[in-house]
């Protein structure tokens, strides 16, 4: 039911920023191979590419993902000391920051990086390694 229709996403964090997108939630490749999920109750715009008969149907799916996503038993829970960095798939691992209550700072830097250009510099340097073996 998720990948069968699209949901909307919006976020305005300031002026200057308004981001939006159209995609399921979960998207699948044509052999039915999951390839994205896009789960933030926080930027979910109003529903209105699921037809009013399929709209039970839907959100009852979204909550079942709900859910699962808010499960202790699926969730993996990293704790970064200081210097240590994180990288992770956008659309393919869904991922969260626990609420800080503590002493101290906290100072989180988020970056985003093409896929397409991290394969790309994977697939050169899988080649150079293979000719630098021979």
């Amino acid at each position: 039911m998720l990948s069968r229709y699209c949901a909307r996403f919006q976020y305005e964090g300031d002026p200057s920023t308004n981001l939006r997108a159209r995609r399921p939630i979960l998207e699948l490749a044509p052999d039915g191979e999951l390839t994205a999920i896009r789960f933030n109750n926080r930027s979910l715009a109003a529903v209105t590419d699921v037809p009013f008969e399929r709209m039970d149907a839907w959100y009852g799916a979204y909550r079942r993902l709900s859910e699962i996503v808010d499960d202790p038993a699926m969730q993996v829970v990293v704790r970064l000391e200081p210097g240590e960095c994180l990288l992770l798939d956008n659309t393919r691992v869904l991922h969260a920051r626990k609420a800080y209550a503590g002493s101290g700072r906290r100072w989180l830097q988020g970056c985003y990086a093409d896929k397409d250009g991290l394969l790309s510099k994977l697939a050169v340097l899988t080649a150079a390694c293979r000719e630098a073996a021979e």
